[in-house]
């Protein structure tokens, strides 16, 4: 850990676009905010809007949280709250993320607040949110390869301006699970953790590897933890192996439940059709168990070493993944051999600490070169941030919305 007293620098106050609640998004601001205040930066939470107070969730809150125009669903209104409160609070750095509020403030903050973008999911709405108002961001972090070089050749970001950094985890939460040696069983303990839906997760690759792997007679427990739309689509497609004890869904767990989980998990699978990077596999990484994942060119092929540190499969050949589990039943010390090293890697690569040494390095820089050739635009042009889907509703005029809103 970096002492304080090694950074003479002038603090860094940094406001960050979240919403305190079980999320990737949060997640990566609760695991990160200790290990940069260490290094002389602020991080706090900055939640906008009606919309977003209404996911508030008091049980993830700290006292790095705050709620602005909690009851406003008017965007210039609550861009100008969060621009007076970064003002009030000698903010020097925002990172909008995906609040549609402080996107919308982006262009009317005052010259001398520098901004960063974080782009965390491959997709269409991320991309064109970390891309907002693009003529002010000094720096753009992607988290990995794909979500760097989308940005580059499809999005116009600058090569120069994009730093690779990839999540990071408190290593110290997962040292228990790590020391655990793997397959030491009858039967391979297999798990699952994330979102039970199938558009982004792919949970419905599930059944067809149970059942391959049922066709090999290989003994295996599958746990599934999380929630989700497709909760009942999978519950219907693996009946029968639920009834065989094959198959158990655990529901969701809360944070510290799911060190443990993963402790008695010998192989990880990972099925996700996007991703950024997922914290779930770092967190299975970072327990030791070993992860057999679907590829994602730029993001799992990244992350993971195939034959090292995992194995890569082709997403949904249930065959592949069948394959390399029962390979893995077979050789339980090759299956030990591997959880080490993969519990070895994510500690070199993937802790808060490597995180936020590249993350105050980035902040660091962008802060001391001179402040951008800009001109706040005045409030009286202001325009909602036209990355999201209903922006359009911004500009009814009230009477019209109590109108519409009565006949629907």
């Amino acid at each position: 850990m970096v002492a304080m007293s090694e950074h003479p620098q002038k603090p860094v106050r940094v406001a960050f676009g979240s919403v305190p609640k079980d999320s990737g998004t949060f997640t990566f601001y609760r695991n990160i905010r200790p290990a940069l205040a260490a290094r002389g930066i602020s991080l706090y939470c900055v939640t906008v809007g009606k919309p977003q107070a209404e996911l508030w969730e008091d049980a993830y809150v700290d006292d790095g949280c705050v709620q602005l125009a909690a009851t406003s669903l008017n965007m210039k209104r609550q861009a100008q709250v969060f621009t007076k409160w970064c003002t009030d609070n000698d903010i020097d750095c925002v990172m909008a993320i995906n609040s549609e509020g402080i996107l919308s403030a982006i262009p009317h903050l005052p010259t001398h607040m520098r901004v960063l973008s974080r782009c965390a999911n491959a997709f269409d709405h991320g991309y064109r949110i970390t891309m907002s108002c693009r003529e002010r961001l000094a720096r753009i972090v992607a988290l990995t390869p794909r979500l760097r070089d989308d940005l580059v050749a499809d999005y116009g970001a600058d090569p120069a301006k994009v730093a690779l950094i990839p999540n990071g985890l408190d290593a110290a939460r997962f040292e228990a699970a790590a020391q655990t040696r793997r397959g030491t069983g009858t039967q391979l303990e297999l798990g699952f953790l994330g979102r039970l839906e199938h558009n982004q997760k792919g949970v419905m690759y599930l059944p067809a590897i149970a059942d391959a792997l049922s066709a090999r007679g290989i003994p295996f427990r599958l746990r599934i933890v999380g929630k989700g739309v497709d909760r009942a689509r999978l519950e219907e497609a693996m009946a029968s192996h639920q009834a065989e004890g094959r198959v158990e869904f655990m529901g969701a767990l809360t944070p510290d439940e799911i060190p443990q989980f993963l402790g008695e998990t010998d192989v990880y699978l990972f099925t996700s059709h996007f991703e950024g990077c997922p914290n779930a596999l770092l967190e299975a990484m970072m327990a030791g168990c070993v992860p057999v994942c679907g590829l994602i060119d730029g993001i799992t092929d990244f992350l993971i070493e195939t034959g090292r540190t995992g194995f890569i499969e082709k997403l949904g050949d249930a065959e592949g993944f069948a394959g390399t589990i029962a390979a893995l039943h077979k050789d339980r010390a090759k299956l030990a051999e591997l959880s080490q090293a993969t519990a070895a890697e994510a500690r070199a690569r993937y802790t808060d600490e490597v995180a936020a040494d590249a993350y105050a390095g980035v902040i660091r820089d962008l802060m001391s070169e001179p402040a951008p050739d800009w001109t706040p635009r005045p409030w009286r042009a202001f325009k909602p941030d036209p990355n999201f889907p209903g922006y359009w509703r911004h500009r009814i005029p009230a009477g019209l919305k109590a109108i519409l809103r009565k006949f629907r």
